[in-house]
């Protein structure tokens, strides 16, 4: 007996959130999977790396050892020593996972959220090449979600396999006589042909594991379960995954590393409106809600960064460009009659304020020249956004095209919502 057909046997009849490639190599069809690396680094810069690679079990044994095959309890144990340890910023996953077992993946999912919460340090992941089904579980619960240019995400669903022996028996002379003591003791054993209730209780027990995944993913990505259900275990690739709201930027696993610094090394500021009432965002929310907590304050990109102990609906990931520093305007003057020298000092002072923020995102702004234009803050501010929109970096870019093979928008939403906030300040 090979290898391949012990570990077939050993998750034969479980359920599994699972590609369907690699259902194929559970049963033999194709070579089988191999993975590698477990445990946790910290980098320089105090990112810890994480990876997730291969499928996963529950549980690690002997069997899975042979096959490089990650278990949840695994990850579980590195994730937790990434996140306590006190030289570590943020957490970055690695994932490259085709998923695997249902069993313990709800409470992987809970402890890494509540790591999140305890600890108040950021976690990101990059599918990098595949983040599907019980893998996809894990990389939503990520703040932010990146996948590369040909990165698969989604396949959330539930498959469970019955493998009939009975016709291999009889081939082989063998004979099988189950003796037991109660109707289902012997529901989905491989040497019997799979009876009618049996399938319908296994089929019974696929829907409720189903239905549990789904919402668990929908409130991770801040999405209804209806909109998950919708996608129907598809699986979606680079600009397609951020279409369907199943991701939220692309990058190399460098440009996530790179992103995530900048995201850390950026100190969040206040803009004059919330963002309820603000939409000068980079794009829109993919399946997300638009109404964000006012007690929340913008970064870059216009995600939302969530206050110490905020739930996880509440860090919706948005599309992104290049990461935007929101612009902290000068203090409005209080008086009822405010002091015209005043406000063009005010004025001034929030132009080279614009300025300066644009020249660390690498633009050059002549704030001179701006002030004696007569340009205002806020039409300096839009046209900052515009430049950024057409100088997006390469190591993270968004996307919003559509789920067929159509070509993408021309004009980019961040540019559009720049002009019609310019049609409305002039009108």
């Amino acid at each position: 007996m090979t290898r391949t057909d012990l570990l077939a046997r050993r998750l034969a009849a479980r359920p599994l959130a699972l590609a369907p490639r690699a259902v194929e190599a559970l049963l033999g069809e194709t070579p089988a999977l191999q993975a590698s690396g477990t445990g946790w680094q910290m980098t320089e810069d105090g990112i810890g790396h994480l990876p997730i690679l291969g499928p996963l079990v529950q549980r690690g044994d002997w069997l899975t050892g042979l096959f490089g095959i990650m278990s949840y309890d695994d990850i579980a144990a590195a994730a937790e020593a990434a996140f306590t340890d006190p030289g570590t910023r943020a957490v970055l996953m690695e994932i490259d996972s085709p998923g695997g077992e249902v069993a313990g993946l709800f409470d992987l999912v809970d402890r890494l959220e509540a790591l999140k919460m305890d600890t108040g340090k950021p976690l990101w992941a990059i599918a990098r090449e595949q983040a599907l089904s019980a893998g996809y579980a894990i990389a939503s619960v990520a703040d932010r979600l990146l996948v590369t240019q040909t990165g698969e995400v989604g396949s959330v669903g539930v498959i469970a396999v019955h493998v009939d022996q009975s016709a291999q028996d009889q081939k082989n002379g063998q004979k099988y006589t189950l003796i037991h003591a109660g109707a289902k003791k012997v529901d989905g054993n491989p040497h019997i042909p799979l009876s009618p209730e049996a399938l319908a209780s296994i089929q019974a027990d696929v829907d409720d594991l189903y239905a549990r995944l789904v919402a668990r993913v929908a409130r991770a990505r801040g999405m209804s379960p209806e909109a998950i259900a919708a996608t129907e275990a598809a699986i979606y690739r680079g600009q397609h995954a951020i279409a369907a709201g199943l991701a939220d930027g692309i990058a190399t696993l460098e440009g996530a590393h790179a992103a995530l610094l900048a995201a850390l090394d950026t100190p969040p500021l206040t803009t004059r409106k919330t963002l309820e009432t603000e939409r000068i965002d980079t794009m829109a929310v993919k399946g997300k809600p638009d109404a964000k907590p006012a007690a929340q304050e913008t970064t870059e990109a216009g995600t939302v960064a969530p206050e110490m102990g905020a739930t996880p609906e509440a860090t919706a990931p948005v599309e992104e460009t290049t990461p935007v520093q929101a612009v902290t305007p000068a203090p409005l003057p209080t008086t009822a009659k405010p002091d015209p020298a005043e406000q063009i000092r005010e004025q001034a002072a929030e132009i080279a304020e614009i300025a300066a923020q644009a020249s660390r995102l690498g633009l050059t702004i002549d704030a001179a020249e701006a002030v004696r234009a007569g340009t205002s803050p806020d039409a300096l501010r839009r046209a900052v956004l515009e430049q950024l929109a057409k100088t997006t970096d390469a190591t993270i870019v968004a996307s919003i095209a559509p789920p067929t093979a159509e070509p993408a928008p021309t004009e980019s939403p961040l540019i559009a919502a720049a002009k019609a906030a310019a049609a409305n300040a002039t009108s």
